[in-house]
This record gives structure tokens, C-alpha cells and sequence, in this order.
């Protein structure tokens, strides 16, 4: 925490110092200028330090709620800049768990066998929540219960994301990232999935397991678009499995998408 705070101190110092000299006169030039650039070059240095440092770089916060009769469940993720893991290895009679470098807020509502939760990052500090990639990168391994029919909102940030959904019971999946690198395994037995994508300037990977039918239809920009079209033929305005109608695990996957890269398989 020292050291960030003397680092990023620093460059503000330096910069309030440039901007009164300017309003003195002492300086002719355009301070805006240097100090923009340099601003931005410093908060990439420091973004690739924080990473190289992993989670060393903030404390991690472990998490573990148990399951109590829940059923159903739905999570919404949010997170900013950092890698995030998701996968369905929680222990026997937990919902979820997990571990958080940098912290996360939690929120639970239970109504009978239904849970929703909510998580995203603990920032307290207003200049950590209006820049938290200064602070270092984020790390969060996230578990969840197979015994639980899901629903999942992954509302994604300048992230490296992992998430392999293989073994849950997925209905609903709800994608917005934005500048991410995100591959998202499909579930393999949760019978129908429904998946909405909404992404911009990310490199987005949906894999979808043998034996899972899907029907995908892409609205893109100047996005990249690679579709196995052997497994999932164009079909009017959808690519389709041939035993879409039929299976009895099918994914149907809408996508919004810009620029960037799509690729299902």
C-alpha cells in the first residue's frame, strides 16, 4: 500500500506542480499535453508491474457460503481490471466459494430455495473505484454448487476471464465485457441454455461440449466471426446443429457484438 500510494502521490505532485508553474507563467508550453501522455504511460507501467506481481500486490479475502436447501440461484459478477476463474468446484453443501484478491463486496437475498447474489470488488476509496487498475491486479477464483440451476450475469472489465461452466446446471448466461480476453466453457447436461452476449473491443471464446447442440445467430460491427460451421451450419439467419429441435442439451446463444474477435466451437 506504501509503495502505491508514494507512486501514484508522486505523479500527482509532479503534475499539480506543472499546471500552477503554467498558471504562473513561469512555463510556455502546454502542460495538458505532457501531462496526459505521461499520465497514461505511468498508469501502464504500473498495470503491468501489479500483474507480474499477482496477487502479492493485494490482500486476498476467502470467502465460503454454505448451501441451505438453495436450488436455484442467480450471480451477478462484476469486475473491473485482473484475471477471474469461475468453475463448479464448490465443496458438498456449499453455494459458492472462493478467493478474492483485493477483497469483494457480497451481497445475499434468500427467498425459500432461491438465492441471488452479488459480487464485486471491495473499493471503499473513491479514487479506487474510479481507477482501480492503478491499485494493482485483481485475482478471484470463484466456485460454484453443482446442485444448483444457475443463472449467471458476468459483467467484465479489462479482464483475462476463465470460466468453465462444464459441470453446473446453467439456464441463463449473461455476457457484457468489455476490453477482455474471455473463453466460457458451456455446460454439458443442464439440458436447454439460454446465452445472451453483449461485448465490444474483446477477443470473446465459447466452447461448446461434444454432444450439445446450439443455435447461434451473431448481430456483429467489425468484429472477427470464426463458427465451426461443420458442427454448426449456416442455416437463414442462424447457424445450427442439425439435431438442434431434438437434443437434450442444446445451448442458444445470442450475440451483440463490435469489434474485436467471436470464435464458438
Amino acid at each position: 500500500m506504501k509503495t502505491k500510494s508514494t507512486f501514484w502521490g508522486s505523479l500527482f505532485i509532479v503534475a499539480g506542480a506543472l499546471l500552477l508553474l503554467d498558471n504562473l507563467g513561469i512555463l510556455y508550453i502546454n502542460v495538458w499535453k505532457l501531462i496526459w501522455p505521461t499520465f497514461i504511460i505511468a498508469a501502464g507501467v504500473w498495470t503491468l508491474l501489479a500483474a507480474s506481481k499477482g496477487t502479492d500486490v493485494l490482500e486476498t479475502e476467502n470467502l465460503s457460503v454454505p448451501l441451505e436447501g438453495t436450488k436455484q440461484g442467480k450471480m451477478t459478477l462484476s469486475f473491473g481490471a485482473g484475471q477471474v476463474k469461475v468453475t463448479g468446484d464448490a465443496a458438498r453443501n456449499q453455494l459458492f466459494s472462493g478467493s478474492f484478491g483485493g477483497g469483494v463486496e457480497y451481497k445475499s437475498k434468500k427467498d425459500g430455495k432461491f438465492t441471488e447474489i452479488t459480487l464485486k470488488p471491495d473499493s471503499t476509496d473513491f479514487i479506487q473505484k474510479m481507477m482501480p487498475w492503478m491499485w494493482g491486479a485483481r485475482e478471484w477464483n470463484v466456485n460454484l454448487s453443482q446442485e444448483v440451476a444457475w443463472q449467471l450475469h458476468f459483467e467484465m472489465g479489462a479482464s483475462d476471464t476463465q470460466v468453465n461452466l462444464s459441470d453446473l446446471k446453467v439456464t441463463d448466461l449473461e455476457v457484457d465485457t468489455g476490453a477482455s480476453n474471455t473463453k466460457i466453457i458451456l455446460p454439458t447436461n443442464a439440458g436447454q441454455t439460454h446465452v445472451d452476449l453483449s461485448g465490444g473491443a474483446a477477443s470473446i471464446v465459447f466452447e461448446v461440449p461434444e454432444g450439445v447442440a446450439a443455435r447461434i445467430q451473431v448481430d456483429s460491427g467489425l468484429a472477427s466471426i470464426n463458427i465451426d460451421r461443420e458442427r454448426f451450419p449456416r442455416v437463414g439467419n442462424y447457424y445450427k446443429s442439425d439435431n438442434y429441435e431434438t437434443a437434450a442439451n442444446k445451448v442458444d446463444i445470442n450475440a451483440d457484438f463490435g469489434a474485436g474477435s467471436l470464435s464458438i466451437r
